[in-house]
């Protein structure tokens, strides 16, 4: 009987955790396994609450749902995985009784919902697509040609204020505002409309040099002194891309990471050749990470959480990295940082 139980947890998709009345785990099925990074012999004989101390949100860990003898049927929550990150599931947890009914342990079964979480974001995603390719047409050319006149007379403003009058620095802000808000139609019109990148062949090793220095620029004022931990090899990387996109889609990604680390933040940069073939670049911030839930909305336009910003940086990212038919994937935990992996196959 034993053996023919063995059996059922072996086949079955969904992972089954069993724990003790004092919440040490007795039973790790193989799905359990594959879900969550650790292997049954290195958690058995564990107590549950510490090996997923990072599950979300906490109250429905088997153990504290035992302690107060309640069950749980389809309910969703956050594990944490053996690598750190956080896992989606639809998990249920029963009470294990004796003859008597008093509680000898319990019982919790999940299945894995990453997947339909990531086609939620896909439709999501495109629902967003379809409503900014209306608007933008229309709201590029109802902003620009006002946007237009105002800059125009600012800089004649500008021309005409002599150097030393306080009202020029007023006029500068004029033009600098005025800029920003081109900017932004300027993206909204590219996340909306087609786009045929120009490929040439890229320097990845110049061009991410480049791009570290022009942060370095940028941020010079800011009070941060940041310093790039960079990983190239010692031949150059090349790859067939649109120069203007890449090195947008590098500024984007290098900008986030100064902002998001402490006064004295590192990001790391790797770049490498796949031995399969095509390229893999990786920036890791030491900043504070991001909460699940805003990792959920990432690649949703408008969506941001910061003071200042506009929602529109990582959507245009993930727009270039498409176009050359490559993939972006995102890592993030509270207090470790975040990590962007880029991978481009050779030729697009």
């Amino acid at each position: 009987m034993r053996s023919y139980l063995n059996n059922i947890l072996t086949s079955m998709d969904a992972g089954v955790i069993c724990c003790d009345v004092e919440g040490r785990i007795t039973v790790f099925n193989r799905a359990a396994e594959k879900l969550t990074g650790y292997s049954a012999k290195d958690v058995i004989g564990s107590k549950y609450d510490e090996i997923f101390a990072g599950t979300m949100p906490s109250r429905f860990s088997p153990v504290e749902l035992l302690r107060k003898r309640q069950k749980v049927a389809h309910h969703e929550k956050h594990i944490l995985r053996a690598d750190g990150s956080l896992l989606p599931v639809k998990f249920s947890v029963n009470l294990l009784q004796d003859d008597s009914g008093e509680p000898i342990g319990v019982v919790e079964v999940f299945e894995d919902l990453s997947e339909i979480r990531r086609w939620e974001r896909e439709l999501q995603h495109a629902r967003t697509l379809m409503a900014l390719g209306e608007m933008a047409g229309q709201v590029a050319h109802e902003i620009r040609n006002p946007l237009g006149a105002i800059a125009g007379f600012a800089a004649l403003l500008d021309r005409d204020t002599p150097e030393g009058d306080p009202r020029k620095r007023l006029v500068r802000k004029i033009i600098e505002g005025v800029g920003n808000m081109d900017r932004i139609i300027g993206n909204l019109v590219f996340l909306a409309r087609p786009v045929k990148p120009n490929l040439k062949p890229v320097n990845l090793k110049w061009l991410l040099n480049d791009v570290v220095d022009h942060i370095l620029f940028e941020f010079r004022d800011s009070g941060k002194v940041l310093r790039f931990k960079k990983k190239f090899p010692r031949q150059n990387v090349q790859l067939m891309a649109d120069p203007h996109l890449i090195q947008q889609m590098f500024l984007h990604l290098l900008r986030n990471a100064a902002e998001a680390v402490t006064d004295d933040g590192e990001i790391e940069i790797q770049l490498q050749r796949k031995v399969a073939g095509g390229v893999r670049i990786s920036i890791r911030d030491h900043g504070k990470g991001m909460p699940v839930d805003v990792q959920d909305r990432l690649f949703q336009p408008f969506a941001t959480s910061k003071h200042r910003g506009t929602g529109l940086g990582l959507p245009i990212v993930r727009k270039i990295v498409e176009l050359h038919q490559g993939t972006i994937d995102i890592k993030s935990r509270l207090g470790w940082g975040t990590r962007v992996t880029l991978e481009f196959p050779d030729s697009t």
